[in-house]
């Protein structure tokens, strides 16, 4: 299993990105992420969220709603959803770092 008590630097993660990209697994965990959120109601939720948010500003403004709701966004995320991907990911750089 990979640490996660360091946060890899910007050119590692890149580079993890892309090598999921050439793979395909990033197709992959994202469909599983979209899935999971669709099933959980995290979608539906945020939508409410966005367009309660959207009500309360006095002039729209998309990019103001987006910080507004970015946090509350990634709080709103089920954890057994947030554990099924981090453990794609870990599948993923594991067999990974074994074939290299």
């Amino acid at each position: 299993m990979v640490s996660t008590s360091e946060k890899p630097d910007e050119a590692t993660m890149n580079a993890i990105r892309q090598r999921l990209m050439e793979t395909g697994d990033w197709d992959r965990i994202q469909k599983l992420l979209r899935v999971q959120l669709e099933e959980n109601g995290w979608v539906d939720d945020l939508k409410d969220l966005a367009k309660e948010k959207a009500r309360t500003q006095e002039t729209p403004n998309l990019e103001n709603l987006i910080k507004e709701i970015s946090e509350t966004a990634r709080g709103m995320i089920n954890p057994n959803t947030k554990r099924d991907v981090v453990q794609e990911i870990e599948a993923v750089l594991d067999r990974e770092v074994d074939q290299a």
